[in-house]
C-alpha cells in the first residue's frame, strides 16, 4: 500500500507546482512576466521593467502560500489526481506479465488473467486508493502554503545574517596577517 502511495507523491508535488504559475504569461522579449489576470498583458508595461515595480520575493511567496491554502485550489489538485489514480488502476497489465513470463519463465509468481488490472492487484486497498490520495494531497498542498508562508517570512532574517556573515568574511580576510 504504502508503495503505491509513493508511486503517486511524486506526481502529485508536480501538480502543486505549476499551481502559482497558472496565471502568469512570459512577455517575449521583455524579460519579465505579466499577470494574465490583466486585460493588457500583450504589451509589455513600461513600469514593469524598472526595479521599483517588480514585486520582492517575498511577496511571490506570500502569492504561492495563498493559492496553496485556498480550498478551491485544494480541492482542484485532490480531483486531479483522484482522477490520475483511478486511471492508473484501471490500466490492464494481465499483458506485461505475460509478456514479463515469455521473457523469464518463473518470474511471475501467480497467476494474471489478461484482462487483471492494477486495481485488481491492489485488492480490497483498491477501492479506497484514489480517495486516500486525493485526501492526502489536499492536506500535502495545504502544509506546502503553510512552509512557503513560513518560508517568507523568515527570508528576509535569512537574508540579513548572510549580509552580516558576508561582511565578517570581507573583514576576516581584509585583517588576515599577510605572509
Amino acid at each position: 500500500m504504502r508503495n503505491i502511495l509513493c508511486l503517486f507523491a511524486l506526481p502529485a508535488i508536480a501538480l502543486a507546482a505549476p499551481v502559482a504559475a497558472q496565471d502568469v504569461v512570459f512577455v517575449p522579449g521583455t524579460g519579465v512576466a505579466a499577470d494574465t489576470r490583466a486585460d493588457d498583458f500583450d504589451e509589455p508595461d513600461a513600469e514593469a521593467d524598472s526595479d521599483d515595480a517588480a514585486p520582492s520575493r517575498d511577496e511571490g511567496i506570500d502569492a504561492v502560500a495563498d493559492r496553496m491554502s485556498d480550498p478551491v485550489v485544494q480541492d482542484s489538485i485532490a480531483y486531479t489526481v483522484e482522477r490520475m489514480a483511478d486511471a492508473v488502476l484501471a490500466m490492464p497489465v494481465g499483458g506485461i506479465a505475460e509478456a514479463i513470463e515469455t521473457a523469464r519463465p518463473g518470474t511471475v509468481r501467480r497467476t494474471v488473467r489478461r484482462d487483471t488490472t492494477v486495481g485488481d492487484l491492489a485488492g480490497r486497498d483498491g477501492d479506497y486508493i484514489a480517495e486516500d490520495l486525493g485526501d492526502r494531497s489536499r492536506e500535502m498542498v495545504g502544509m506546502m502554503g503553510g512552509l512557503a508562508r513560513a518560508a517568507a517570512t523568515m527570508a528576509p532574517a535569512i537574508a540579513q545574517m548572510g549580509r552580516e556573515l558576508e561582511e565578517s568574511y570581507r573583514t576576516a580576510k581584509r585583517d588576515a596577517p599577510r605572509r
